[in-house]
C-alpha cells in the first residue's frame, strides 16, 4: 500500500514538523480503495497546523467531550506536534496514515490520498493558531460512498490542557512565536472551543472564527475492493 501526497502548501511547516507515511493493510488480497481527502481551512485569520490523517477499520476517538485529552491530542492542541498522536493511532490499528508537512492557511485546501477499504473510518487532527490549546479533529466516521463525494464539517474544540490566557508567550506559531507544549494542566477535559475573547494579546477581529472551522471532502479515485 502507498500513501501519496497530492498537494503541499509552499509556505512550509509552521513548527518544523516532519511528514511521514505508514504502509498499512488497506486492502485484502491486493484489493482496496484509494480515497482522496481534501481538507479546507474555513477561517479568515486562523492557521491550521500540519494535520494528521489516518484510516482504520475500527472507530478511533481522537477526543471525547467531557473527558481528558490523551497525551497525543495534548501535544497537537498545544504545539501542533503529531508524532505522539500518530503512535496512539497506530497502536489502535490503522490501514494508512499521513502526517502533513505544511500548515493549512486561511481559505486554503490541501489534498492527500490514503489506502483503505469499504469499512474505512477517517481520523483527522490539527491545532488552531493562535490559540493556547484549540484544535479541530474528526472521530472516525465511515468514508465509503458509492458515488459522489462525502463531506464532513469540523468544529473547533478546546483540549482543556492549558489555560486560555491568550498570551503570546504561551502560544506557538508565526503570529505569536511563543511556547508550544508544556506539562502544566488546564481545565482538565475537552469542550467545544469558545473562541478568542480578546482579553490579552489576541484580538477577536483578527483571530476569531465561526463554524465550521474546517471542511473535509472525501472522494474515491480507485476502487478494487
Amino acid at each position: 500500500m502507498r500513501t501519496m501526497l497530492i498537494a503541499v502548501l509552499s509556505c512550509g511547516s509552521v513548527l518544523g514538523l516532519t511528514a511521514g507515511a505508514r504502509a498499512g493493510d488497506g486492502g485484502r488480497d491486493g484489493k482496496g480503495i484509494t480515497y482522496e481527502i481534501s481538507f479546507t481551512n474555513m477561517t479568515h485569520g486562523v492557521i491550521l497546523t500540519p494535520p494528521i490523517f489516518s484510516l482504520s477499520r475500527d472507530k478511533i476517538n481522537v477526543f471525547t467531550l467531557g473527558e481528558p485529552a490523551s497525551l497525543g491530542l495534548e501535544m497537537v492542541a498545544e504545539g501542533g506536534a503529531t508524532d505522539e498522536l500518530r503512535a496512539e493511532l497506530e497502536a489502535e490499528g490503522v490501514q494508512d496514515l499521513f502526517q502533513m508537512m505544511a500548515p493549512v492557511m486561511p481559505g486554503a485546501t490541501i489534498t492527500v490520498r490514503l489506502e483503505g477499504d469499504r469499512k474505512s473510518r477517517l481520523n483527522v487532527a490539527s491545532m488552531l493558531l493562535p490559540t493556547n490549546d484549540g484544535f479541530v479533529a474528526m472521530n472516525g466516521p465511515r468514508v465509503f460512498k458509492k458515488s459522489g463525494a462525502k463531506v464532513f464539517y469540523l468544529k473547533a474544540y478546546d483540549a482543556g490542557t492549558e489555560e486560555n490566557d491568550e498570551t503570546c508567550a504561551n502560544i506557538p506559531g508565526p503570529q505569536c512565536g511563543g511556547e508550544g507544549f508544556n506539562a502544566d494542566g488546564g481545565e482538565g477535559f475537552v469542550v467545544p472551543h469558545a473562541g478568542i475573547h480578546g482579553e490579552s494579546e489576541l484580538t477577536r477581529k483578527a483571530y476569531n472564527w465561526g463554524e465550521p472551522t474546517a471542511i473535509i471532502t472525501v472522494s474515491i479515485v480507485r476502487d478494487d475492493d
